[in-house]
């Protein structure tokens, strides 16, 4: 191996640990890393791993969903910023990739990784604690909106981290060689703590995508049922203490939620706002091109835009505030159906496997590929406001358990035999 290759490759290898911490300051840092990761890859080995790839399943629908948005944008009213987002896209695919090859070329990374979020999470759940008992960070960031926000500032998305961040700090976790009781204790500790960090932060779809994966991975896991029941009662109690005792998180979580759905004797499952966005998107695909869309990031250019979106039932942001409805309006039908080819391919896998485990004794995944496949559970749930599936921010975090997943060798061609 040349003297280039390996520093190529320890460079990919640093920039890759670091995401996590990055991710913290924002997207600017973030998405830098993940576009020296890129070059660094393309330079390196691309061009003889893409033929590896391209009978992939991820590969075909990622291709095919790319070009999908590029058409989408050059005919869109508003093409140039939109065809931009959409052409620059495909830096993902290739950041995907390189997780694959650098794990391949080097899978102790996975350990360097695992320490990575479980720094990110001591800090931020001893961060978040402060702020919410002394209602100002260590940095003298005060809480937004009476919210707990830590480093994130007036950015509420303190909870969402750590819940994203969750199934893949446990699937790194249990697929480190044999641990210690203290190093188990520890984790344990930390994973109940950051649950409870999410329920402080009064995110209140954070932490319903959170119980929902623990549900899930209750029944999905391998492991000791009365060591896992124990586990996740511990975690249950301790989000009920929170819910009971607490005003400020009651008041958030449970007595603003149900004021929301009952409202004027009229039941919402989203707020009167991010309702207003689902109608004021529906609005604008039912009278645009169906099949390709608006383009990707054109919500804002056609709601803000238009006058009769500035009136009630409409409300116009800078996105529908639903991957579902985004996809349907930015990417039209083309884009909906990939889509929910990978929501029905997530959860046929799921449900094959069960069925194999509980009636043919037979396991197709392993606990590392369940925790992974249980955050795709989570981001493809459909009935759930969303950031925007073309954020920066939120891309990198899509696609970074992915390239572990593909490296784990899942052949998704095993599961249709």
């Amino acid at each position: 191996m040349t003297d280039n290759l390996k520093l190529h490759q320890k460079l990919i290898s640093y920039l890759l640990i670091s995401i996590p911490f990055l991710l913290i300051t924002g997207p600017f840092l973030s998405d830098l890393a993940v576009v020296f990761i890129c070059i660094l890859y393309l330079f390196n080995n691309f061009t003889n791993d893409i033929k590896r790839y391209y009978k992939n399943i991820f590969f075909i629908l990622f291709i095919t969903f790319y070009i999908v948005c590029i058409i989408s944008s050059l005919f869109s009213d508003y093409p140039l910023i939109s065809t931009f987002k959409s052409i620059s896209y495909i830096r993902f695919l290739i950041f995907t990739l390189a997780i694959v090859y650098i794990l391949n070329k080097n899978p102790s990374i996975i350990k360097g990784f695992f320490i990575s979020i479980f720094f990110c999470f001591v800090i931020l759940i001893f961060d978040g604690f402060y702020q919410f008992i002394f209602k100002k960070n260590i940095f003298g960031f005060i809480m937004h909106e009476n919210r707990t926000s830590s480093f994130f500032k007036d950015e509420l998305i303190y909870g969402s981290y750590l819940s994203k961040f969750l199934p893949i700090f446990l699937s790194l976790f249990l697929i480190q060689p044999l641990k210690s009781n203290k190093i188990n204790i520890l984790f344990s500790i930390i994973f109940v703590l950051s649950i409870i960090a999410i329920t402080i932060s009064g995110e209140r779809s954070s932490l319903f995508l959170t119980i929902l994966i623990l549900f899930y991975l209750l029944i999905m896991l391998r492991l000791d049922f009365k060591i896992l029941i124990s586990f996740f009662l511990v975690i249950f109690l301790a989000i009920g203490s929170m819910l009971s005792f607490n005003d400020t998180v009651k008041n958030r979580i449970i007595i603003f939620t149900k004021n929301q759905i009952f409202t004027e004797n009229k039941t919402f499952i989203f707020s009167e706002d991010h309702n207003g966005h689902l109608v004021s998107a529906l609005d604008i695909f039912k009278n645009h091109n169906k099949l390709i869309g608006i383009g990707p990031k054109n919500y804002r250019n056609y709601c803000f835009n238009n006058k009769k979106y500035e009136t009630k039932p409409f409300v116009c942001s800078s996105h529908p505030h639903n991957t579902y409805i985004q996809m349907l309006l930015e990417t039209g039908i083309l884009g909906f159906v990939i889509l929910i080819i990978m929501f029905c391919l997530i959860f046929y896998i799921s449900f094959k496997h069960l069925y194999l485990r509980l009636f043919r004794k037979k396991l197709m995944l392993n606990n590392f590929q369940i925790c992974l496949i249980s955050f795709y559970v989570m981001i493809l749930w459909p009935v759930i406001p969303t950031g925007s599936f073309f954020n920066n921010y939120l891309s990198i975090i899509y696609y970074l358990p992915l390239g572990f997943l593909i490296w784990s060798k899942i052949n998704i061609k095993h599961f249709f035999k």
